[in-house]
């Protein structure tokens, strides 16, 4: 995992028979990143022949690492202090493969995670819990079934995630069918989502409308306001309304599937999924608001993934045999060659 200022790369590694944690960082400044640099440090975060650390995750503001201690708990150090805390105590995790799906929030002050809630194992839920590490995981699916991926969308006012609840569930372990959904934080983002795409513009014009209103300063003004925001941006707290929060969970996708990863666009508009109705894996896309659904890519993959990059501009699909980028204006597709 890249550090916010793409200089510093965390990583695990298995040497001496024992999983560490890396950081290898650009040595000179003036080199702008990895691919071109000609000194890279590497060091050794926590040092232990026998305790196992693994997947870690920068925090947004890169002052913090996220992993995973044990194969069960979510832990954080300070990078400046090296001082490290407690996120589970390992009490939600039965499986011993290594690894269970986490995200830190926008803000960095929350994590959503999959975990075993009411000791169901291997039956997952999603979770929500203060990265302070004073605070229990509330489970916000209670679903009974498999749920997993989680990921935030719409500026962290929501979590994505995929769930067996509406498709075939695997009771005797053949497979299932899942389906993407939305679980929001709180109640205002949950009815501006569910708004119609009229009644959406509609509010879109309105508020515009309010700003020209209300504005009061001078463009000269306004562009001097704007670039110090932009110098000195930091990402909103997440407003987390926790009472009523089962009631605003929405099942995404029109019926349920073999899915794999699935990503919503910055704007909150679109849903790209992978899922597997005819033979592999395919790229699917969905307008939420119009609710219409199609097959964008023929990809026809055995395993697939994708990330979208932080300003929401491209898609980066990963899939059996190959690296592609999604423009997500132009929707095309553009291979990524490599050496290693």
């Amino acid at each position: 995992t890249f550090a916010p200022d793409n200089r510093t790369l965390a990583y695990a590694s298995e040497r001496n028979g024992n999983w560490q944690l890396f950081l290898a960082k650009i040595a000179r400044k003036e080199e702008a990143n990895f691919p071109n640099a000609t000194i890279i440090e590497e060091e050794v975060l926590l040092p232990s022949a026998t305790v196992e650390r693994a997947y870690p995750q920068f925090s947004p503001d890169g002052k913090e690492l996220a992993f995973i201690e044990e194969r069960n708990r979510l832990m954080v150090i300070n990078l400046d202090t090296k001082k490290v805390r407690q996120i589970t105590d390992g009490s939600t995790w039965f499986s011993t493969d290594g690894n269970f799906d986490y995200q830190w929030s926008p803000d960095g002050k929350w994590f959503t995670l999959e975990f075993i809630g009411n000791r169901h194992d291997p039956y997952s839920d999603i979770g929500l819990v203060s990265a302070k590490g004073d605070s229990p995981i509330t489970n916000l699916t209670n679903s009974g079934y498999m749920s997993g991926s989680p990921r935030w969308v719409l500026d962290g006012n929501a979590i994505l995630f995929t769930t067996e609840r509406y498709g075939i569930r695997a009771h005797a372990s053949w497979g299932s069918q899942n389906d993407a959904m939305l679980v929001f934080m709180n109640q205002d983002a949950y009815d501006k989502f569910r708004l119609s795409k009229e009644d959406y513009e509609l509010q879109k014009e309105l508020e515009k409308e309010q700003k020209e209103v209300t504005g009061d300063k001078t463009d000269d003004k306004k562009k001097e306001d704007k670039a110090d925001e932009k110098k000195d941006e930091k990402p909103k707290d997440i407003v987390v309304e926790l009472k009523g929060i089962q009631d605003r969970i929405l099942r995404l996708t029109p019926n349920s599937s073999e899915m794999g990863s699935a990503v919503i666009s910055k704007n909150g508009e679109t849903l790209y999924y992978f899922s597997a109705f005819e033979d592999k894996y395919d790229l699917w896309k969905m307008d939420l608001r119009k609710k219409e659904t199609k097959l964008l890519h023929k990809m026809n993959t055995g395993w697939a993934n994708m990330e979208m990059d932080k300003e929401g501009k491209n898609l980066f699909l990963l899939g059996s045999n190959s690296m592609q980028k999604m423009d997500m204006g132009s929707e095309k597709l553009t291979p990524i060659h490599y050496q290693a």
